[in-house]
């Protein structure tokens, strides 16, 4: 009896922990799944945000990128506020983003500056690797 009351018990919370890990890790398909694979704790994401003008390719934010329990999150330039990936995402209003693995120890986040209006020139040095894109709708 004791066997039977102990196996039940270890059945239900083993169901109890997994379904917590499922609904816990889930991720919105559009965006955390394409990118879970590729992108890793620390790279750079860059943002075009929708200035009404019709280069998307003026990429004029940019977030380091957090990747914990499965989740990502986009931490801003000045490191103050920590967003979930989607809504980082969103508040460009449309506009693509570009994901980037810094592969320079030389490299110094702190000195990223806009030129022109963009962070392009950042993503066209050999101190960072290109690794995914997506255009936001």
């Amino acid at each position: 009896m004791k066997t039977t009351f102990t196996y039940i018990l270890l059945v239900i919370l083993s169901l109890l922990a997994f379904s917590w890990l499922f609904f816990n890790c889930q991720e919105d398909v559009s965006m955390d799944l394409v990118f879970d694979k590729k992108i890793i704790h620390g790279d750079l994401v860059f943002r075009s945000v929708n200035t009404g003008t019709l280069d998307a390719t003026h990429y004029n934010e940019f977030g380091v990128i957090e990747k914990s329990l499965g989740k990502l999150y986009v931490w801003d330039n000045q490191n103050t506020m920590r967003k979930s990936f989607q809504d980082w995402v969103k508040e460009g209003n449309g506009g693509h983003i570009k994901v980037y693995s810094i592969k320079s120890s030389d490299f110094y986040i702190d000195t990223l500056k806009l030129q022109n209006g963009s962070y392009d020139h950042v993503m066209n040095s050999d101190v960072l690797e290109f690794i995914t894109e997506k255009t936001i709708e």
